[in-house]
């Protein structure tokens, strides 16, 4: 087997809360995650923005845990991240909202990967949460691992679309006191 396919043993990775000082790597896997997903100038957020959301704000705005090599001579010794935050379910109470998982190209198949997910869904379970929400792009082959995790593809099983309002139509909506044009 391959040297970049042996899977990470405890020793050789650790996955931690995100500190302030880790949004800079944080922000250019976002980029790397954004050019994957074939939408190199979506990301608009700053590291500044990143550290004062998350850090500063008082709820923060989301959690971050990390995937960091215990290797100090590494280049880039954090290899992945997961953006997440709780959110809450009218039907089931508290919920858990991940907004990304992202592992580095060189470092996935590795088992970077499943150590977040599992760390953000052990933080679900543990913090009472009902239920782990996220997206896939259909396309992605990472929905076989979320399926084989025995998630559920609610687009299938419960004909849910997801809706999203930006821009002048957010600001329209905003601005409609009688909620009706």
């Amino acid at each position: 087997m391959a040297e970049e396919n042996l899977k990470y043993n405890d020793k050789d990775i650790q996955i931690r809360a995100a500190k302030k000082e880790d949004m800079k790597a944080v922000a250019e896997m976002i980029q790397e995650l954004a050019d994957f997903e074939k939408m190199p100038s979506g990301p608009k957020m700053s590291v500044q923005e990143l550290e004062r959301d998350g850090f500063e704000a008082d709820p923060p705005a989301f959690r971050c845990k990390i995937a960091e090599l215990n290797n100090k001579a590494a280049s880039q010794p954090v290899v992945g991240y997961a953006l997440y935050f709780p959110t809450y379910s009218t039907w089931e109470g508290r919920s858990m909202m991940l907004e990304d998982l992202y592992v580095r190209s060189s470092e996935r198949r590795r088992g970077v990967g499943k150590r977040l997910f599992n760390a953000v869904a052990k933080e679900a379970s543990t913090t009472g949460c009902s239920r782990l929400d996220f997206h896939v792009l259909e396309w992605n082959p990472a929905r076989a691992f979320y399926e084989g995790k025995g998630a559920v593809n609610l687009t299938n099983s419960e004909q849910w679309c997801y809706y999203r309002l930006t821009g002048d139509a957010l600001q329209n909506a905003s601005t409609d006191d009688r909620g009706e044009k």
